[in-house]
C-alpha cells in the first residue's frame, strides 16, 4: 500500500489526548485527504513513544479500563477489508483505490505485508458493520519481537485508520516496554521496563481550512 501521509494532504487533525505516564508520550491524529473516493473523512491515530525503539505490543480494554471507539456516523468498511490491517491485501489496493481508506486497527503496519497483528477475545462484528469498536476484556496485539512493534525514528506507531462522515471519540489503553539499553559489548544492562497507560482519549474532527 502506498504511504497515505505522502500522497496528498496529510493535515494535523484535532486531537485531545489525556496525560500519560512516564515512558509513553501521547496520541496523535492525522487527517488523510481521501480525495472523495469514499464517503466521509479518513483519519489515522498514532501512539507517540518517548524513544525510538520503544515497544508497543497491545491495545486493550478491561473491566477497570474499557476501550471504546465510536463515531456519530458509520465507519466505512470495504467488502475486501477487515477489522485488522492484516486483512488488507496489498495487491488489492493497487486495483481498487477505495480499499486504501478502509477502517481498521493495527500496530505499526497498514496492510498484510509482514504484519502479525491479531485480535485476542475481540468481537469485531459491530465494527465490521460500521458500528463502534468496544471491549472490556480483549485486545489487539503483536508479540514484542516483531519489527512493527518498535517505534521508528519518528517515535510514532500506527494504531488505526478510521473513515467516517461523523466525529470520532475514542478511549484506549496501551501496553509495551522500553527499549533495551546495552553496553559497548552489546550486553543488555537496562531498559525493558513495562509501559502501561490507561484511559488515553482522542477525538477526530476534520480540520478547518
Amino acid at each position: 500500500m502506498k504511504n497515505l501521509r505522502n500522497t496528498g494532504l496529510a493535515l494535523a487533525a484535532f486531537c485531545m489526548a489525556s496525560t500519560a505516564v512516564a515512558q509513553f508520550s501521547h496520541l496523535e491524529v492525522d487527517y488523510i485527504d481521501n480525495g472523495g473516493v469514499v464517503p466521509g473523512d479518513t483519519y489515522r491515530v498514532y501512539a507517540v513513544m518517548e524513544n525510538e525503539g520503544d515497544i508497543l505490543d497491545a491495545i486493550y480494554g478491561e473491566k477497570s479500563a474499557p476501550m471504546k471507539i465510536t463515531s456519530t456516523a458509520p465507519f466505512f468498511q470495504h467488502l475486501k477489508g477487515g477489522a485488522l490491517s492484516a486483512d488488507i491485501q496489498r495487491y488489492d489496493t493497487t486495483t481498487d483505490p477505495t480499499l486504501l481508506y478502509d477502517s481498521w486497527v493495527t500496530i505499526g503496519a497498514e496492510d498484510n505485508y509482514m504484519n502479525a497483528v491479531s485480535g485476542f477475545i475481540m468481537d469485531f462484528e459491530s465494527f465490521n458493520a460500521g458500528g463502534e469498536l468496544a471491549t472490556n476484556d480483549g485486545a489487539w496485539f503483536v508479540t514484542p519481537d516483531k519489527r512493527q512493534a518498535a517505534a521508528p525514528p519518528s517515535k510514532r506507531i500506527l494504531l488505526m485508520q478510521l473513515t467516517t462522515a461523523g466525529e470520532v471519540e475514542g478511549v484506549l489503553n496501551v501496553h509495551g516496554r522500553t527499549r533495551p539499553v546495552t553496553d559497548a559489548d552489546g550486553n543488555v544492562v537496562g531498559g525493558q521496563e513495562v509501559i502501561q497507560s490507561e484511559g488515553l482519549t482522542f477525538v477526530c474532527q476534520k480540520p478547518k481550512r
